[in-house]
């Protein structure tokens, strides 16, 4: 009900702001999106899996939603680097893109193996397991499946520019269905799948984007409540489950896993559309990724040492928030020392 209502806000703002500039030329907007989901998947993972309430765990079902907003920007932000630049963009492109991926990676892995051996007498296995476990569907760092995931998407967009010669967009799309229809049929887990359309619905945005911020104009405000009722009906389908039974079986299969983070992107891609670019506060020091993958080793040390879940809580957004600037500065030197 939460989220609903906040998107409903949000989609008036952008209802009576209307912003003509494209996405890229909104950067500060952008990062401080980007920024925002990661909280918000930081919070619905300890909503999920740590806070014991039900109540809590169903509503804060947004971590889902928070990675659509990651693989829709992905998308969005290659293909417009790849118009602006052309084949320039592609050189170097494997180590600029995929080396600011696995540093961060490697640093979060640096912090969390000593962590796990002392508390929980595990990782045994060091750096061999760490890099066995991203190739399963259970990395040894919790929440890290994103990393294998978004660096195959990577591959394939440059092998995609590199080497086809014509329809890259729509080769590229064609492959990662694929790659998902691959994944389902062996049964990977949902949330490898569930968000990854929208990278390639980024993909499509930035190539008619401007056709699209014409329409983005006409759309009006029964529109949007259309939509976010809709939105609210399958977010919250276990309401409608009370009354209408036959529902249960697709809840999680088909709509709240699936369907869901189509709208939200569709909701976002107008609110973010909509929303003038916030000139005066810009993300100095942007640790969306960092607060991203040190949230697992966060987790493991307050649980340890915290009974209070209310304080745990707290404590490990913050404390989640500290390290991730921390880590990010160590980062960006590393990458400034490999010329990455």
């Amino acid at each position: 009900m939460f989220l609903s209502f906040c998107l409903l806000i949000l989609c008036i703002i952008a209802l009576f702001t209307k912003d003509n500039h494209r996405l890229y030329e909104k950067r500060n907007l952008t990062d401080l999106v980007k920024w925002i989901a990661a909280i918000a998947v930081v919070i619905s993972h300890l909503c999920t899996f740590y806070m014991h309430s039900p109540t809590l765990a169903t509503e804060c079902r947004f971590g889902s939603l928070s990675v659509s907003i990651f693989f829709f920007l992905s998308g969005y932000g290659l293909i417009c680097s790849y118009n602006l630049k052309g084949e320039k963009y592609l050189k170097g492109f494997l180590i600029h893109r995929i080396g600011k991926v696995i540093i961060p990676l490697l640093t979060a892995y640096a912090i969390y193996i000593p962590l796990l051996k002392i508390i929980s007498n595990r990782g045994g296995g060091g750096v061999t397991e760490a890099i066995q476990s991203l190739f399963s569907t259970n990395p040894l760092l919790p929440y890290s499946w994103y990393v294998t995931e978004i660096v195959l998407l990577y591959l394939l967009f440059y092998i995609t520019m590199r080497f086809v010669p014509k329809y890259k967009i729509i080769t590229l799309s064609l492959i990662i269905i694929c790659m998902m229809l691959g994944m389902l049929l062996t049964k990977f887990p949902h949330w490898w799948i569930n968000a990854t359309p929208c990278f390639i619905i980024g993909m499509w945005y930035c190539q008619y984007e401007c056709a699209i911020i014409k329409q983005i104009g006409k759309v009006k405000i029964w529109n949007l409540l259309l939509l976010i009722i809709l939105f609210f009906c399958i977010y919250r389908l276990d309401i409608i489950q009370n009354n209408i039974q036959f529902l249960a079986r697709w809840r999680y299969t088909y709509a709240s896993y699936y369907i869901i983070n189509y709208l939200f992107i569709l909701l976002a891609v107008y609110i973010l559309q909509g929303v003038h670019n916030i000139k005066k506060l810009k993300v100095k020091r942007n640790c969306y990724y960092e607060i991203y993958l040190i949230q697992g080793s966060v987790f493991l040390l307050l649980n340890t040492i915290i009974d209070d879940k209310t304080l745990f809580f707290v404590l490990a957004i913050i404390v989640t928030l500290i390290f991730s600037l921390g880590i990010n500065w160590i980062n960006l030197k590393i990458a400034a020392f490999l010329k990455i």
